[in-house]
This record gives structure tokens, sequence and C-alpha cells, in this order.
């Protein structure tokens, strides 16, 4: 795991004014990406289709993007499958002499969730990930801006 600060993106960069100083690519090269397939991958279950259709309306992400969406969905289908499978058995299941083990299960859904959260991250389609990159700034309005706001609306 890699330690430390990630690195800026340049679109922040850019936006900041180029605060490091550092040469940055000329704007005239950058490439936009074609966005990614609204249609779902046929193989993806209920969850996975879903999760399919938020994140195809992500501006951000493009079609070089979508062997890890592809992946994202199947991780949620998959977690919908250990879901239900856990839901139709016990937590806690016992050897032939009687001792309680924890179902494998509930190790294995522990696991997919701490994947799901990777590749979230990844693709930047959590806040902080968002804030990150550049897309989104995570702040809560200040009393001054509320009352502004307050102030702002008719009948006020």
């Amino acid at each position: 795991m890699a330690m430390g600060r990630p690195p800026t993106p340049t679109e922040r960069k850019r936006r900041l004014g180029n605060p490091g100083g550092r040469p940055l690519p000329a704007a005239a090269k950058v490439v936009a990406l074609p966005p990614v397939e609204n249609t779902a991958p046929d193989h993806l279950g209920a969850a996975g289709a879903a999760v399919w259709e938020v994140v195809a309306g992500c501006s951000w992400i493009g079609e070089t993007d979508r062997p890890a969406v592809v992946m994202l969905c199947e991780l949620f289908d998959r977690r919908q499958d250990f879901t239900a499978r856990l839901q139709q058995s016990d937590p806690v299941l016992y050897t032939d002499k009687g001792y309680a083990y924890a179902n494998p299960l509930v190790g294995m859904l522990s696991t997919l969730d701490r994947e799901i959260a990777r590749q979230l991250g990844a693709l930047g389609l959590t806040p902080t990930d968002r804030a990150r990159l550049g897309l989104a700034e995570v702040r809560a309005k200040s009393k001054l801006e509320e009352l502004l706001e307050k102030r702002r609306q008719p009948g006020a």
C-alpha cells in the first residue's frame, strides 16, 4: 500500500493556478475520454446493473475505466448473493462435536466490503476521493453562509 499524499490531479493544479510551479502538459494536448456506455453488460445481476446506471452517469468515468466499473458491479452482485445466502443460514455454525464457529460467509462478506470500498475510492465515487481528485469539495456550510442563504430566500 502506498503511503503519503496522493498526487494532485492536473485539472486541480490548473484551477489553482499551478501553485507548485512545475510544468504542466499543454491544455490543447489533453484528450477527452469517451464516456462509458450507458447499457450495462448482460451478465450483471440486479445489484450490479443498478450500480452501473449510477456510475455510467458520472462525468469523470470514461470508457477506459470500463474494466474497473464492470469489476465494481460484479462485486456488488457477489455481495448481494453472499447476503442472501447468509440470511438463509445461521451466522454461527457447529461442528459434529458441538464446537461453534463463525459462518465463513461472514468473513467473506467483510472482505468483499473492503474490496468494494477500495474500488469505489479508485473510481472517485466517495466524497473524500472526489475531493482528492478535485471533482468536488467536501465542506459544511458556515453559520455566515447559512444566514446569507436565509436572507436571500423570499419571505425570510
